[in-house]
């Protein structure tokens, strides 16, 4: 499989900044947002795209053109998670918005080679596609950092949890390594842990409300881009 389009932490950043990949405690603000919207995940695990890649039998069409898609939200993407990082002050929060950053970019150079794609240019995206990069650069420029981290966290939790639900695949299946290489939750969990801690040292800077407000919408234009992949050829 190409580099993962999820963080990826190395073993450097996570000892550096003592980072904790097991999962956030029940309380935490993590598990509050990922329950909240635990309804739009379930929807997004029906969808046929996903069903397909479970069973194997989704046109690989469909997928390259998905991933075609997903190419103009993460070469748009990468800048936005950039810009975000040069503003924030923890060093922490910006190890995170780097690393993600860096994962994009290293997603994004595969681009060429496999789908013969150089950048977002001449992409026609979906019209939801569009709008969710819109929101992330939105909220990457507009709002405190910390927020951006928070956007991030549908993107991060949801594939990883659709690769969990997925598993394990059939070996022959065509899109067992999509499936193997998202079931993978070290670096949400990492984020869910470091927004507890962040939260304790900076009381009343995270407010709950505009979290929630920021995350359920990012879990839903998460759901509308699988929804989008087959709808868009029929």
């Amino acid at each position: 499989m190409k580099s993962p389009r999820r963080i990826v932490l190395t073993d450097e950043i996570i000892a550096r900044h003592n980072l904790c990949t097991d999962p956030p405690p029940s309380d935490s603000l993590f598990w509050l947002l990922w329950n909240t919207c635990i309804q739009t995940a379930q929807q997004a695990l029906q969808t046929p795209f996903i069903q397909g890649v479970k069973a194997g039998t989704l046109d690989p069409v469909v997928y390259g053109g998905f991933n075609v898609n997903d190419a103009y939200y993460c070469f748009n993407g990468a800048p936005d998670y950039q810009s975000a990082a040069q503003r924030a002050s923890d060093v922490t929060l910006q190890q995170f918005l780097t690393a993600k950053y860096n994962s994009y970019q290293t997603y994004n150079a595969t681009f060429p080679q496999i789908w013969r794609v150089k950048d977002a240019t001449s992409i026609i995206p979906f019209d939801v596609c569009q709008q969710y990069s819109q929101f992330e650069s939105y909220i990457a420029t507009k709002f405190d950092p910390i927020y951006c981290l928070i956007a991030m966290l549908p993107c991060e939790c949801l594939w990883a949890w659709l690769g969990e639900q997925l598993s394990p695949p059939d070996p022959q299946n065509l899109y067992a390594p999509w499936v193997n290489g998202n079931n993978d939750f070290s670096g949400a969990y990492a984020i869910g842990n470091f927004l507890q801690s962040y939260q304790i040292a900076n009381p009343g800077v995270v407010d709950q409300s505009l979290s929630l407000k920021i995350y359920s919408q990012a879990m839903i234009y998460e759901q509308q881009n699988f929804a989008a992949a087959l709808s868009a050829t029929d």
